[in-house]
């Protein structure tokens, strides 16, 4: 799936598996260049529908940029987000103003 997604972007794929005692993680490198509008646009299509891809198998993603994190929480909703629903609530009680990192892992404040 990550081979073929960077290739019809245009990408080499450069890949790597992780594996724990419990878990695995596949690392993927997009290498583009930042001062080309269309290389950018093609390494955000790349990562956003990747993640995308991965959530409908079930699979989550554990590190991201933080402009891709909101997009990322809401592939975790089980159990109609009560994961979120429980950070949001002790977000909002714990940091009222919202100052602490908002947005952080997608957890805004009121």
């Amino acid at each position: 799936m990550t081979r073929r997604r960077c290739e019809e972007a245009g990408f080499d794929f450069i890949g790597t598996f992780v594996v724990g005692m419990r878990e695995m993680h596949h690392i993927v490198c997009i290498i583009f260049d930042r001062k080309d509008e269309e290389s950018c646009r093609k390494a955000h299509w790349t990562i956003t529908t990747l993640i995308d891809d991965a959530a409908k198998k079930g699979w989550g993603e554990y590190r991201t940029h933080i402009a891709l994190m909101d997009q990322i929480a809401s592939t975790y909703n089980f159990n109609n987000n009560a994961q979120m629903k429980l950070n949001e609530t002790i977000k909002n009680a714990l940091d009222p103003k919202g100052i602490l990192a908002p947005g952080k892992n997608g957890i805004w404040p009121k």
